[in-house]
C-alpha cells in the first residue's frame, strides 16, 4: 500500500485571538484525534488519499474509508498500518511517505508526528464517527518566526495583548513578555503552552480563545503554532510584534445573483455603440470607453515572420464582437476606490444617502490593506495600477459592474489582440519599424525603469493608448504555448478558460522589456514566482507583490452575455468561497 501526498502549504490567516486566561493544560499522554491526529493527515495524506484522488486506491478521508483495508490502519498494531509503517523508512526507499523527490522541498514527518500516530493506533485507533477530513496543503520545510509565527500572532493575538492594551496580564509583542511566565509557550512542549491548548478546547468551553465573538484560529495555523513551539519556539529576541489588522476577507456578493440584481438578460443591447465618459458616483473620477467594431481579423503572427516572439500564436482569422474598450489603462485613481474601499469612505464623509448601487457595490469582495507601498516609489496619481492577481482584475470589473449598472470585465485574448492591432497587419499598430517604438510606447529603453502616467503617447489607430507598454495587461485566458499548426477556418469569439491558477495570459509589454515584448502578438504566462516577495502566508490572492509590470483595463460587451456564461468573466462561486483559505 502507498500513500502519496502534496508537499507545499500555504497556512491561513484567522481572526483575532485575545488570550485571557491561563492554565496548565493537564492532558494526558494518549493522543486525541481531533486535535493531535487530524491535523497530521490532513495536511500530509489527505490530498492525495480522498474520493476524488485516491492513490494508490486508499483513501484518507472518511472513517469507514481509512478502515475499509485490511493493512491502512490496523488498531493496536502500529508496524502493521502502512499509515504508520511507510513513515518510518529510509528517504531513499521508494515506498517511504510522504514522498521525498525533492530536497529542497519535501521533507519526511517529523518525530513528533510520528509517535503521536504510533501511540493513537496503539491506543485503538480512535476515529470518532462524522468526523471527515479536508485536504490541506503542507506547511514549508522550515518554520521562520518573521515569515509564519509573527503574522499569526499579530493579526490574532497581539491586538489584545501589547504594551497599549495587557489583558490578563499578558503581552505577546516581545520576546521577554512572551516567555515571561514560564507557562504560556514552553518549548518543545505544546500541550504545555497556554498559546497553544486555549485555542484548541472545545469551542464552548469558558477558557477557549478567542473569546466568543471571534472566530477561532484556523486550523492550520494551530498546526503552524503546534510546529513552532515542538521545534523549540524560536523567537529572536530583536522582534517587536504590534497589532494588525485581521487578514481575512468577507465574503460578499456571488457572481450571477449579482447579474440578477443589476436586472442583465442574454443579449440584452448596452446603449448606442459610441464612445462615452463613465462617471464614478460618490467620486470626482470618470474613465473614457471606446467603441470597438467587431470583425474578422488575423491573430498572431506569420510563421515567416524572423522577429516573431517564441510565444505568439501562428496567423489565424478571427471573429470577435463589437465592444467597448478602455481608453487607458485603470489608474491607482479608480483602482483604489474598490481596493480601499475610498467609494464608501467618500459617501459616508459627505453624508450621502446610500442608493441600489452604494448597496451592491459593497458586497462585492474586497481585498486586505495592501502590505506594502504597492507603487514601489514609482508614482500613483494618472499611472497604471500595478501588482494585482487577475483575481483582483476580475473581482473590480465585478465591482465597477455593481458600481455603474453596466456589465463590465477584462478583455479576452482575442479582443485585446483585435484592439491593439486597430485594423493592421504589421508588428506593430504603428508598422514593422521598432524605431518608432518610442513615440508609442514606454519601454525598456525610455521609461527611466519606472511606468509613466498613462496617456502620453501615440494611440493606436482605434484611439486607445498605451496598448504597446507601460504595463503588461490581463486578459481573461489561460497561457497555452502555441500549437505547431494555425486553426483552419475562422474562430468565432475564442476564450481559452482557466483551469489552473498559473500560467494566465497578460499582453502589450511593458516598461520593463525590450521591443519583442510590445509587438501587438506578444504574450505571455503569469507565474508564482510573481509572489516570490509577498511576505503574507499564505500568499495573498490580491497581489503580485514582483509583478511590477502588469495592470489591466476593462471592456464592455455590447451585448449582455447568458448568466450561465457569466463565470467566464467575473470570479467564480468557487473563486470567491476559496478566498480565505487561500
Amino acid at each position: 500500500m502507498t500513500i502519496r501526498t502534496n508537499m507545499n502549504i500555504f497556512p491561513s490567516i484567522s481572526l483575532i485571538c485575545c488570550l485571557s486566561l491561563f492554565i496548565s493544560s493537564g492532558v494526558g499522554a494518549e493522543p486525541d484525534f481531533i486535535r493531535d491526529v487530524k491535523p497530521i493527515l490532513e495536511h500530509n495524506c489527505v490530498s492525495c488519499h480522498r474520493e476524488d484522488n485516491a492513490k494508490g486506491k486508499v483513501r484518507l478521508d472518511t472513517r469507514a474509508a481509512a478502515f475499509a483495508g485490511d493493512d491502512v490502519i490496523v488498531p493496536g498494531k502500529p508496524d502493521d498500518s502502512s499509515i504508520y509503517w511507510t513513515t518510518t523508512l529510509p528517504l531513499d526507499d521508494e515506498l517511504v511517505m510522504p514522498p521525498y523527490e525533492n530536497e529542497e522541498k519535501d521533507y519526511p514527518l517529523r518525530d513528533e508526528e510520528k509517535k503521536i500516530l504510533e501511540d493513537w493506533i496503539l491506543a485503538g485507533a480512535d476515529w470518532p464517527e462524522g468526523v471527515v477530513l479536508e485536504p490541506r496543503k503542507r506547511l514549508p520545510k522550515e518554520v521562520v518566526f518573521a515569515e509564519h509565527i509573527q503574522p499569526i500572532l499579530e493579526q490574532n493575538c497581539v491586538a489584545c495583548h501589547y504594551d497599549g492594551k495587557v489583558k490578563g496580564d499578558l503581552r505577546l509583542d516581545t520576546f521577554e513578555h512572551a516567555f515571561a511566565s514560564g507557562h504560556v509557550i514552553v518549548p518543545g512542549e505544546p500541550l504545555d503552552s497556554d498559546l497553544w491548548v486555549l485555542c484548541t478546547l472545545p469551542q464552548d468551553d469558558e477558557m477557549f480563545m478567542p473569546p466568543e465573538g471571534n472566530d477561532p484560529l484556523a486550523d492550520t495555523d494551530l498546526f503552524m503554532l503546534r510546529r513552532w513551539i515542538e521545534e523549540g519556539a524560536d523567537w529572536p529576541e530583536s522582534a517587536m510584534l504590534s497589532p494588525k489588522k485581521k487578514d481575512f476577507t468577507v465574503l460578499g456578493a456571488m457572481p450571477k445573483d449579482l447579474y440578477n440584481e443589476l436586472g442583465f438578460k442574454a443579449g440584452q443591447v448596452q446603449d448606442e455603440f459610441v464612445g462615452y465618459r463613465q462617471e464614478i458616483v460618490t467620486s470626482d473620477l470618470n474613465f473614457e470607453m471606446m467603441p470597438i467594431k467587431g470583425g474578422v481579423f488575423k491573430m498572431g503572427s506569420p510563421a515567416n515572420d524572423e522577429k516573431r516572439g517564441k510565444n505568439e500564436l501562428l496567423s489565424h482569422r478571427v471573429k470577435v464582437s463589437d465592444f467597448w474598450m478602455g481608453k487607458y489603462e485603470i489608474t491607482w485613481d479608480e483602482y483604489e476606490l474598490w481596493m480601499i474601499n475610498l467609494d464608501k469612505d467618500n459617501r459616508e464623509y459627505n453624508k450621502v444617502e446610500e442608493t441600489k448601487a452604494d448597496s451592491l457595490s459593497d458586497a462585492v469582495t474586497k481585498p486586505t490593506a495592501p502590505y506594502t507601498d504597492m507603487t514601489f516609489g514609482m508614482g500613483k496619481s494618472g499611472h497604471p495600477a500595478i501588482c494585482m492577481t487577475q483575481l483582483s482584475a476580475k473581482m473590480y470589473c465585478m465591482w465597477l459592474s455593481a458600481r455603474t449598472g453596466k456589465f463590465y470585465r477584462l478583455p479576452t485574448e482575442a479582443e485585446w489582440e483585435f484592439a491593439c492591432k486597430a485594423g493592421t497587419e504589421t508588428a506593430y499598430n504603428f508598422g514593422d519599424d521598432a524605431e518608432e517604438l518610442s513615440n508609442h510606447s514606454w519601454h525598456l529603453g525610455n521609461s527611466r525603469f519606472k511606468y509613466q502616467k498613462v496617456g502620453q503617447k501615440s494611440p493606436n489607430p482605434f484611439g486607445l493608448y498605451d496598448m504597446h507598454g507601460n504595463v503588461w495587461e490581463w486578459v481573461l485566458d489561460q497561457f497555452v504555448p502555441p500549437a505547431e499548426q494555425a486553426p483552419k477556418g475562422i474562430i468565432s469569439n475564442p476564450l481559452v478558460s482557466p483551469n489552473t491558477l498559473y500560467p494566465r495570459i497578460v499582453k502589450g509589454g511593458s516598461w520593463d522589456d525590450g521591443a519583442t515584448s510590445h509587438r501587438s502578438a506578444s504574450r505571455m504566462g503569469s507565474e508564482e514566482a510573481w509572489k516570490q516577495q509577498d511576505p503574507q502566508i499564505p500568499k495573498s490572492v490580491w497581489y503580485h507583490t514582483d509583478a511590477i509590470f502588469v495592470g489591466f483595463r476593462v471592456v464592455r460587451p455590447r451585448e449582455i452575455p447568458p448568466i450561465e456564461e457569466v463565470e467566464k468573466y467575473w470570479p467564480s462561486d468557487e473563486d470567491i468561497l476559496a478566498i480565505p483559505t487561500r
